[in-house]
């Protein structure tokens, strides 16, 4: 159900809001003088990956600690950050042997900032030298790398920080906590590690103790300037069928034609093309399916559009895939929000990017994205082969959890178009299934030509449309081209 455009106008004179999470650790370590070596921890969405090896008690990855020992420079000070901190924190250690430490999350997020430190052994240790390495001179450094990699591996951001710095003169030795801001990383950022480099080294590799703190680490979701536009080339198809529609209540007949969920998206041209949605109700459903499959590939894989007009009035749903119409399985979704939203208050809102896993977090004509990488590996699915999707309206007034127990809030109530208005569902990575019969027609997708190409060896530029007749030696393959 959309608000007044009076209300709207007034609305849009107030400031953007700016939710956020701050990792913490303190109810796994309560009391000063306390570390934790061999476990990771999570702080819901955010986990700090740990690797412990029982037979030596050793460990690379992340430690947490409430150590304030300053003045300690020897390895059994380990656990200590080079400036005292009233809250538990992180010790990271990277060594030659093991994956460099790092922050998984379980969907995409959006970095805002972070604050990292010296360990004491490291920083003293770099000031006195040791038995184990020399003090610091003229040109050495000590430096921290984070790099933000998204759901496929691939590279999105890094950034350095000197720990310690002397080069040109400079007699630089951090001993004390410093904010990085990480705002600029891209919003679907799934993993975070920290890698360190030296110039100490020897024959077996770094002497400089390789650790390094961090606390207060903050990050939120995507906002709505982040999404798929309905005018995006990479969009293959849309939905071409409703398999089922159950709506909740609060809804009027007019918002009741589902097939207003089928085909493209609205462009996103405000009031005027608003309308031309299916409402959901009250905790109502809707069940899609498509010209081909939906399968997992690079990047997002299919994205849902609502008709929101601002972002203070988003109304969120749940989204479940299932690969044979019966077993659904529901993407994980999380809510930084924590405050109810009134559908016809004059104040307050929502905030895109306080929501993570939901339909609904972008204006009209721009889809929320989602990747089936996320859910790979559950038995009742097959990624590769997703063949229904399903809505479920989010009734917003506190009484339905996120994935992490939190209470999720939109305008609530609402009624005429109440809930969730699904606008479209576009497919960005398809799953075009070809017959290995040579008489077997060939795949069809709507508004794409079907071109047989032939490659008599596999050679990657050898690739001709001009193919003899099926069954001939060599290799074929479909293509299809606008």
């Amino acid at each position: 159900m959309r608000r007044s455009l009076f209300g709207l106008v007034l609305f849009l004179c107030f400031p953007v809001w700016a939710a956020q999470t701050v990792v913490s650790f303190d109810a796994f370590l309560p009391g000063p003088g306390q570390s934790l070596h061999d476990t990771s921890l999570s702080d819901e969405a955010a986990t700090f990956v740990n690797i412990y090896n029982p037979d030596w008690d050793s460990w690379a990855g992340f430690a947490f600690s409430t150590v304030s020992n300053t003045t300690d420079g020897s390895w059994a000070n380990q656990y200590a950050a080079a400036q005292a901190l009233s809250n538990a924190y992180a010790v990271a250690y990277h060594d030659s042997w093991n994956p460099a430490p790092e922050i998984l999350f379980d969907l995409p997020a959006a970095p805002k900032s972070v604050r990292v430190d010296n360990t004491t052994y490291a920083a003293l240790s770099i000031r006195d030298g040791s038995a184990y390495n020399r003090a610091f001179t003229n040109g050495d450094y000590f430096v921290l790398t984070l790099t933000a990699s998204d759901a496929e591996g691939n590279l999105l951001a890094a950034t350095n920080h000197y720990l310690a710095d002397f080069r040109d003169g400079k007699t630089f030795i951090q001993t004390n906590w410093s904010t990085l801001d990480l705002s600029w990383m891209p919003p679907r950022v799934a993993s975070i590690a920290g890698t360190l480099e030296t110039t100490d080294v020897g024959a077996w590799g770094p002497n400089t103790p390789m650790y390094f703190a961090l606390a207060d680490f903050a990050y939120a979701y995507a906002g709505t300037d982040s999404g798929i536009d309905a005018a995006d080339p990479a969009i293959l198809c849309w939905a071409g069928g409703v398999a089922s529609y159950a709506p909740g209540p609060n809804v009027s007949n007019q918002f009741q034609n589902s097939a207003n969920a089928l085909g493209p998206a609205d462009a996103g041209d405000g009031i005027n093309g608003s309308t031309n949605v299916v409402s959901l109700g009250d905790s109502g459903r809707i069940t899609l399916v498509f010209p081909v499959p939906v399968a997992d590939g690079p990047g997002p894989d299919f994205a849902v559009f609502e008709n929101a007009f601002t972002e203070d009035f988003l109304e969120f749903a749940f989204v479940e895939v299932s690969s044979d119409g019966t077993n659904f399985v529901r993407f994980p979704c999380h809510t930084l929000a924590t405050n109810p939203v009134d559908a016809y208050a004059s104040t307050g809102g929502t905030e895109a990017g306080a929501v993570g896993g939901l339909a609904g977090k972008h204006l009209q004509g721009t889809g929320t994205p989602f990747d089936l990488r996320g859910l790979a590996g559950d038995d009742a699915l097959d990624v590769r082969r997703v063949t229904h999707v399903r809505l479920v309206d989010v009734f917003g007034d506190g009484s339905v959890p996120d994935s992490y127990g939190n209470p999720l809030y939109d305008p609530t109530p609402t009624w005429g178009s109440g809930g969730f208005d699904l606008d479209a569902v576009a497919v960005l990575n398809a799953r075009i299934e070809i017959s290995a019969a040579t008489n077997a027609p060939p795949p069809a997708l709507p508004g794409y030509q079907t071109v047989l190409e032939y490659n008599p060896a596999l050679d990657p530029a050898a690739w001709t449309t001009n193919a003899p007749a099926q069954g001939t030696p060599g290799f074929f393959r479909w293509r299809l081209a606008k």
